[in-house]
């Protein structure tokens, strides 16, 4: 109990005159000491690891669903066929909570799309997608707008991504209702921005935690949705929609795999890095050099 440990350390960790209860300063001392004891015990784990040969070991990965799906998955399956006896751990939640866990060393990797502090992680871009507007089909503005409007088979054929495919201005869909990821979703933070840049505040038809979801919804008429190209190639069937392309520099976007910067990096790392930029070669791809030796890196540089 945390009594006995106060009496056994000869100090008093908690504060409990107050309320909520809180920490003293010892306790404050004795908790950040705790958890660097426990990532250094973590630290030599995988150091250790490394003389394995890949044999064993553990590799903890990180995405938003969506992106653990369709792209964390392949990784993994190549991977795993490479290093069977590497157990993976693998967290699905939001952006916020990845960054911090990475930075916490709770998480060795994450994969998301959004712009990752260049003073907190190393970035490795596997992929480029862009974000287009899923207008049901049945909406009387996707006549006004015939000719920027595109069907799912064009994304599939990547006709938006030549440079004669018209985009189209977010305020023009201002009296449409929208799917709305929920806040602490990149998608989220994209839609609010535009609203913002455009000066409009549309009509909220529901909020939602994954984007195909709300593809599939916009599909059944149910209101007006950010999606990326990604999503819409992933689905076989034609949803009963007409997609635009949008005139803003952020509709294009990066999706990254990312580490703790200035962290020492473990094999299973480097080499998960590695299957990763094999299987998503992104030509501006920041890439890691092979370990040689059984010792990691720090981000990258032998130590």
């Amino acid at each position: 109990t945390i009594k006995k440990l106060e009496k056994e350390l000869g100090l008093t960790i908690f504060d409990r005159s107050s309320v909520p209860v809180r920490l003293t300063e010892a306790g404050e001392i004795y908790l950040e000491t705790v958890k660097k004891i426990l990532n250094l015990e973590s630290e030599l784990e995988v150091r250790l690891q490394n003389y394995s040969g890949l044999k064993a070991g553990t590799i903890r990965l990180g995405a938003p669903h969506f992106f653990a799906s369709f792209l964390l998955s392949t990784i993994i399956s190549a991977f795993s066929a490479k290093y069977p006896g590497i157990q993976i751990h693998l967290d699905e939640t939001n952006t916020p909570e990845l960054q911090e866990k990475v930075l916490n060393a709770r998480t060795d990797l994450i994969v998301d799309s959004c712009d990752f502090d260049e003073t907190l992680f190393t970035s490795y871009p596997l992929m480029e997608e862009h974000m287009l507007l899923a207008v049901p089909a049945g909406y009387p503005v996707n006549s006004r707008l015939a000719s920027y409007r595109l069907s799912p088979r064009d994304i599939r054929e990547n006709v938006h991504l030549r440079e004669s495919c018209p985009a189209v201005s977010p305020a023009a869909f201002r009296k449409l209702p929208f799917l709305m990821l929920r806040h602490g979703h990149i998608t989220h933070d994209f839609a609010v921005g535009l609203f913002r840049k455009y000066r409009f505040s549309p009509k909220i038809a529901m909020y939602l935690d994954q984007l195909m979801t709300c593809y599939n919804l916009a599909a059944q008429q149910m209101g007006a949705s950010f999606v990326s190209d990604t999503v819409v190639k992933l689905t076989k069937t034609d949803a009963d929609v007409f997609l635009y392309q949008i005139d803003d520099p952020k509709a294009s976007r990066l999706i990254y795999l990312a580490h703790k910067k200035s962290r020492w990096i473990p094999r299973v790392v480097q080499e998960f890095i590695a299957v990763s930029q094999t299987l998503f070669p992104f030509p501006a791809a920041q890439k890691i050099a092979q370990a040689s030796e059984p010792h990691g890196t720090h981000d990258g540089v032998s130590p």
